[in-house]
C-alpha cells in the first residue's frame, strides 16, 4: 500500500510547500510523487529527494489549458483534464496499488466530479481547494452560480473524497455554518523555517524601499499596475523573484521597463528562488506585493509568507487578502479600477513610504495577526492520517 501525490505543475508554492509536507509526514512510507515532466531538473524536485531518498518520480505530460477563461470553457477543459488524470492514476494503481490519492489542487476537477461518480475506481483521495468560490456568490439566483452550488455540493458528498483542505478562512467559517460538514478543513499555512541565509543578494542593503513580487510571476499579479505605480514614487527598488509565466515576459522586458522609465528600480529574478534565498529577500524587504486581478481572490501562499516575516503587504481591497488587511491593518490598500483612483493610489503609497511610524504600525500589526493564525492547525496537523 502506497501514498500518491498528484502535482502536475511547477510553479508558485504547491510543489515546494504543500507536497514537500505531505512527503515529509509520510517518508518512512511507498511515496509517489506524479508532477510534470518540466520539474526533472529543478532544484525544488533535488530538495524534495534529499529528505526523501525512497521518493519515486511519476513524470506527467502538461495538462491542457485553455486560451480563454470562459466559464463553459473552463468546465469543458476541467472535463478533458479529469480524464486524462484518471486514466493516469488508474494505470499507475494497477502496479504500485495505492492506498490513497493526495491533490495539492483539487481545483483542476472539482466542478466535473458530479458526473463522475466513483474518481478513481473506489480508491479514497483527498486535497486542496486552492480557490474555493461559493460563498462568494451562494446568495446570486442565476444559472451559472446555480450550476457551481450544485458542482460544490456534489463534490462535498462524493463518498471517496475523505478531506477537503483549505486556507481561506472566509470559506471555511461560511461551509462550516451553511453545510455542517466536517470534510472542510481549515489550515494555517505550511511555512517551512530555512535554518540558512543567504548572503548573496547586494541589491537588498541600501536605503531604499523595497517593495517585493514574489512567487509564480504571473499577469493576474498586477504588474503593469505596479510598473505604473513605481514610476511615481521616488527612492523605491521593485524585486520581482520567481519563475515568470509567459504573459509576463513582454512586460517586464527591459524594453518596456525602460520605456516606462522604470528599468533602474526593477530587479528581475527570472528563476526558482532557493529557500534560503527566499529568507534573505523577505528578512531585507519592506513591503509585500499581494495585489491580485482577474483571478479568484482567495487565500495566497505570499501573504502566509509576508505575515511569518511579519512584513507588511499591499493588497487590493477585494477578497480574502482584502479582509485581512481592513480588519489588521496590514498595510497600503491599493484600487486601480479608474483613473483617479490610481492616482489616489500613488498618492497613499508615496505618503506611506516615508511614514516610519505607519511602517511600525503594518509590522506590529502582522505580530499580532501571526500569534492569532498560530493557534490554528497548521496543516502538517491535519495530515497525519490521510490514510
Amino acid at each position: 500500500m502506497s501514498l500518491l501525490i498528484f502535482e502536475p505543475e511547477v510553479k508558485g508554492h504547491f510543489l515546494a510547500l504543500y507536497a514537500r509536507s505531505v512527503i515529509r509526514e509520510y517518508k518512512n512510507k511507498k511515496i509517489f510523487l506524479a508532477t510534470s515532466k518540466a520539474a526533472k531538473n529543478t532544484k525544488v524536485l533535488k530538495i524534495l529527494k534529499k529528505e526523501c531518498p525512497n521518493l519515486k518520480i511519476i513524470y506527467l505530460k502538461n495538462l491542457l489549458y485553455p486560451k480563454f477563461k470562459i466559464s463553459i470553457i473552463l468546465f469543458i477543459y476541467q472535463i478533458l483534464n479529469f480524464v486524462l488524470i484518471r486514466k493516469i492514476v488508474l494505470n499507475y494503481d494497477k502496479k504500485y496499488n495505492f492506498k490513497h490519492i493526495f491533490f495539492s489542487n483539487l481545483d483542476y476537477f472539482d466542478k466535473v466530479i458530479f458526473i463522475f461518480n466513483n474518481p478513481f475506481n473506489y480508491k479514497k483521495f483527498s486535497g486542496i481547494l486552492v480557490n474555493p468560490r461559493v460563498h462568494q456568490f451562494y446568495n446570486q439566483n442565476n444559472l451559472k452560480y446555480n450550476l457551481y452550488k450544485i458542482f460544490f455540493k456534489s463534490l462535498l458528498k462524493n463518498k471517496y473524497l475523505t478531506k477537503i483542505f483549505s486556507n481561506d478562512l472566509l470559506f471555511y467559517n461560511f461551509s462550516k455554518k451553511k453545510f455542517r460538514n466536517n470534510k472542510i478543513l481549515y489550515f494555517n499555512e505550511p511555512i517551512i523555517a530555512e535554518k540558512k541565509n543567504s548572503k548573496k543578494f547586494k541589491f537588498l542593503y541600501d536605503n531604499l524601499t523595497k517593495i517585493l513580487v514574489y512567487g509564480s510571476i504571473r499577469n493576474s499579479k498586477s504588474l503593469i499596475e505596479l510598473i505604473h505605480l513605481s514610476s511615481d514614487i521616488e527612492n523605491l527598488k521593485v524585486i520581482v523573484a520567481g519563475k515568470q509565466e509567459a504573459d509576463v515576459k513582454t512586460i517586464l522586458s527591459k524594453k518596456n521597463l525602460k520605456d516606462h522609465k522604470v528599468y533602474e528600480k526593477f530587479i528581475i529574478l527570472n528563476r526558482f528562488i532557493e529557500p534560503e534565498e527566499e529568507k534573505e529577500l523577505f528578512l531585507n524587504i519592506d513591503y509585500v506585493w499581494c495585489v491580485y486581478k482577474n483571478t479568484p481572490l482567495g487565500s495566497s501562499g505570499v501573504f502566509h509568507l509576508s505575515c511569518n516575516y511579519k512584513k507588511p503587504v499591499i493588497t487590493n481591497n477585494d477578497g480574502l487578502l482584502g479582509w485581512y488587511n481592513r480588519k489588521y491593518l496590514l498595510g497600503p490598500i491599493c484600487n486601480f479600477e479608474t483613473y483617479e483612483k490610481t492616482n489616489k493610489s500613488i498618492k497613499l503609497m508615496s505618503e506611506i513610504i516615508k511614514n516610519k511610524q505607519k511602517y511600525l504600525e503594518y509590522t506590529n500589526n502582522q505580530s499580532f495577526l501571526l500569534k492569532r493564525m498560530n493557534k490554528k492547525k497548521k496543516f502538517k496537523e491535519h495530515i497525519k492520517n490521510l490514510f
